[in-house]
């Protein structure tokens, strides 16, 4: 539940991503059954609160972000199949996508508790490619407190057995660094522990602020820069703190 209108920003939006990624990628999945998903939508006309990626004075939502993933060319993503999971590769690309993943079941701490390799497969242009993983990784000791993730060369899918409210997040931890030059400000943020759904809104410091990506997940001691355009100078403290930058670990506990 939020706790104030910053929460509540920062929630139905995450929550609006999230559910619409959810459809998307399994519809996406299901190739050839089915070809894919058209999402209602893009863009508002005015200023009102709305299911739009964009809102009426153009700046984007933390949803477009997530579509863009989940309409990538080539997309790995974890699903339900037959009582089990299994991951599976989309190719919507013109050229062969050569896969070849590593799957492990982590806990909060970031530990693996199961992994396994995948063999090399080839996903032909306009193919789709399941494989099923074994019980010893897709299922959880305690749902509450596992996930999993697939990593390739350039793509990562993640898996969560439990809704982010239900789980047990640690309070938020990074380090995180501000560097102007050019026009441009990046936010590099370092990970003490995992830090779920990681999303810079620098609009709220300057309405013309725009940012490269939102909603990153990140297991400790791993690194995301963000990279920002904006017409004037941006408060360093500011884009280091809440309701700036925003990770589901602070909705779930006390700052």
């Amino acid at each position: 539940a939020p706790r104030d209108f910053d929460d509540w920003h920062y929630l139905t939006q995450l929550d609006q991503a999230c559910a619409l990624s959810v459809g998307i990628e399994h519809f996406r999945s299901l190739r050839p059954h089915c070809m894919g998903a058209i999402m209602w939508q893009l863009n508002d006309c005015w200023p009102v609160t709305s299911w739009a990626a964009i809102d009426g004075d153009g700046r984007k939502k933390p949803l477009w972000y997530a579509l863009r993933r989940s309409f990538a060319n080539r997309l790995l993503t974890i699903q339900p199949r037959d009582g089990g999971l299994a991951l599976i590769a989309v190719n919507d690309s013109q050229a062969s996508w050569q896969v070849a993943a590593t799957v492990s079941r982590r806990n909060l701490s970031g530990s693996a508790l199961a992994e396994i390799v995948l063999q090399t497969r080839l996903v032909p242009p306009g193919g789709v490619v399941s494989l099923p993983l074994p019980p010893e990784v897709a299922a959880a000791t305690d749902p509450y407190a596992e996930l999993l993730v697939a990593e390739t060369i350039d793509q990562r899918a993640w898996w969560f057995f439990a809704e982010d409210k239900d789980i047990d997040w640690p309070p938020a931890k990074f380090d995180a660094t501000v560097l102007s030059a050019g026009g441009l400000t990046t936010v590099t943020v370092t990970a003490q522990n995992i830090l779920r759904a990681l999303t810079l809104y620098p609009d709220r410091l300057d309405p013309s602020a725009e940012v490269d990506e939102t909603g990153v997940t990140l297991l400790p001691g791993e690194t995301v820069t963000f990279t920002i355009r904006a017409s004037g100078e941006l408060d360093p403290a500011a884009l280091t703190s809440r309701p700036v930058l925003r990770c589901v670990n602070e909705s779930t506990t006390q700052l």
